[in-house]
């Protein structure tokens, strides 16, 4: 790449600290005294290049080793004395120096939810790309709430150091932060109160400060009053669906319904409609549905079940529902919790006016509460995880933030809440430094989907690789990132064009062809399935295509005769019994149709319901 010029950054001046480095690393030039970090007054530390954290001081480097998993690469590990923080920066090996480019990658996120499990130590798929792609990787964390970016911007400064004398010369190095959930609290908090130390962002399913847990306790209401109507729900809304969820269902379903996707929970959740009405064990276990009460507002149940103007005592089909529920689950303490804790998000409205859409349909027309209000707000996780971080959209440096359509649990409507954050901040200034790229067929969970996930999800780590690769060309070369995924938004849902030439951003689409989403079947008889795809102009060339026609997870490749932008792709098949199909084809593609990239894939996936006879 050709560098834009620009001012070479600092070495962090940690005096002492070098001294005592388990592996001893050549002296620096003879520098400035180094000064403090200061906090701003809202909590947060402004960390630049120069400057000095109180708490990491004295970086430690525990071991040096070559490995050649998964990737051949150098290995320095050590931790910051005084902290429970480690770090680790991995390196090309000796024989490939000269492929790095003068960056690295770093990612971030608060804590695991893996016992003795380190979050300082990088996935192979992160060590991979990053020296795929010029950079060396950072990593620095442990195995409970670190201090929002903080422990990561003394990482990154003191790998400068250590990767300035590995690689030799006296280069500019460039830095490249993603994180996703809370990890883009992390990030957004860096990109807001840092300056030198990153030159590029790339939150991933974008979490912001909401004024309640109204994303998840909505969920949790719903689960309540629909579960039992989940899967007439999920069919109507599936290809081939009566395409009308409401059909089954009796007025306070009805009304639960509305009244959750207003929320901004998206419509595509009910794909998977047990991991939307929070079924999942291993993610809810904060207690949501559990009968515990509210620490914070201990008042609050007693006036839910009692006062005027609560749902508990509201006489409409809605409020029946709920004291119905109290009844078969048994009138007591805990169940009064269970249930209040659910509709909390009603009484904890935020000042009209903030931006927070999903909220609005609880005021009247002149913004004023249609409920009575908490005096006492809910805690707020955003704080500790995002450093005390304004989120007024002040950022320092390129962002990309890549959020998913099928998300339930970070929405696509709060990415859209910091997009206009970062747009009132900057003005005219954030078309040059700011893109959201939404991805379809993706939801919360970042492993690559399997089993009855496969189907209907994409691995959407690529959509991030590119967005790293591109915000990188961005703050190095000048070059502008594709533009942002153009979306509206409807009744707080975000909403997309199936035109990739319209949607924009740089994820694919494709179209299988069949009238109302329903393709009829005979028993052993060869069926035609014929679709189109599309990339958007920053999309590059569809590579591959693979089809699923049990609808199991199972796919088969298909043909894509060469890379192009637009590809029509067809197959026949024949299903040896009766019943109801839904086949799924992904696409993917590659910003320079390269059929041999392992990084930066970009996918898409379409369904049809085959019904199938004898």
């Amino acid at each position: 790449m050709n560098r834009a010029p620009s001012r070479r950054r600092s070495p962090l001046a940690l005096g002492v600290a070098l001294a005592v480095c388990a592996v001893m690393l050549p002296a620096l030039p003879a520098a400035a005294e180094p000064v403090e970090c200061v906090t701003d007054a809202a909590g947060a530390m402004q960390v630049t290049g120069e400057c000095i954290d109180p708490l990491y001081t004295q970086p430690i480097v525990d071991a040096e080793t070559d490995e050649a998993s998964p990737v051949a690469h150098h290995r320095v590990s050590g931790h910051f004395e005084g902290t429970n923080i480690q770090f680790n920066i991995y390196l090309h090996p000796q024989a490939d120096k000269a492929k790095w480019d003068g960056r690295f990658f770093q990612y971030t996120y608060p804590t695991t939810f893996t016992p003795g499990q380190n979050t300082s130590r990088a996935s192979d798929r992160a060590i991979g790309f990053a020296l795929a792609s010029g950079g060396y990787t950072v990593q620095a964390g442990n195995d409970f709430l670190s201090l929002g970016y903080r422990h990561a911007a003394a990482a990154a400064k003191f790998a400068e150091q250590v990767a300035a004398d590995y690689y030799g010369g006296d280069r500019e190095i460039f830095g490249y932060l993603y994180g996703p959930s809370g990890g883009s609290f992390q990030a957004v908090g860096a990109a807001e109160n840092t300056d030198g130390v990153w030159q590029g962002f790339v939150p991933m399913v974008q979490a912001v400060p909401a004024p309640n847990s109204y994303n998840f306790n909505g969920r949790s209401a719903a689960e309540l009053i629909l579960a039992d109507k989940a899967d007439q729900i999920r069919d109507a809304l599936l290809p081939g669906g009566s395409g009308d969820p409401y059909a089954t269902l009796d007025e306070a379903e009805r009304e639960m319904l509305t009244e959750l996707h207003l929320l901004g929970i998206p419509w595509k959740a009910w794909e998977n409609s047990d991991y939307l009405l929070g079924y999942d064990p291993s993610y809810f276990g904060s207690g949501l549905d559990s009968d515990d009460p509210l620490a914070y507002d201990p008042t609050y149940v007693d006036d839910f079940w009692k006062a005027e103007g609560y749902l508990g005592t509201e006489d409409s089909p809605l409020g029946a529902r709920v004291r119905a529920e109290l009844a078969e689950m048994g009138d007591t303490v805990g169940h009064r919790w269970n249930i209040a804790k659910r509709f909390a998000y009603r009484y904890q409205l935020p000042a009209a006016g903030e931006g927070w859409i999903a909220l609005d349909q609880f005021r009247n027309a002149d913004g004023t509460p249609l409920y009575p209000q908490r005096p006492v707000g809910e805690p707020k996780f955003s704080g500790a995880v995002s450093g005390n971080t304004a989120f007024d959209g002040s950022i320092n440096g390129k962002m990309i933030v890549v959020s998913n359509l099928f998300d339930s649990d970070a929405l696509p409507l709060h990415t859209d809440w910091y997009r206009k954050q970062v747009e009132k901040s900057l003005g005219a200034a954030a078309s040059s430094t700011y893109r959201v790229y939404f991805t379809d067929h993706a939801d919360h969970q970042d492993a690559p989907p399997a089993g009855e996930r496969a189907p209907t999800l994409v691995d959407w780590y690529g959509m991030v690789e590119q967005a790293l690769r591109d915000v990188a060309r961005w703050a190095e070369d000048g070059v502008p990132a594709p533009a942002s995924t153009r979306y509206e938004i409807k009744n707080a849902q975000i909403e997309v064009s199936p035109f990739a030439l319209v949607r924009r951003g740089i994820q694919p689409t494709v179209d299988i062809g069949a009238r109302d989403g329903v393709i009829k079947a005979k028993v052993g008889k060869p069926v035609l399935l014929a679709a189109a795809a599309h990339t958007p102009a920053g999309g590059g060339k569809i590579i591959a295509a693979e089809w699923d026609f049990e609808g199991d997870g199972e796919y088969v490749p298909g043909k894509v005769t060469a890379p192009r932008r637009i590809a029509a792709i067809g197959t026949t098949h024949r299903f040896a019994e009766p019943g109801t199909y839904f086949v799924s084809l992904r696409v993917t593609a590659e910003r320079d149709g390269d059929i041999g990239a392992q990084y930066a894939l970009l996918q898409n996936i379409d369904r049809v319901r085959v019904v199938v006879t004898e």
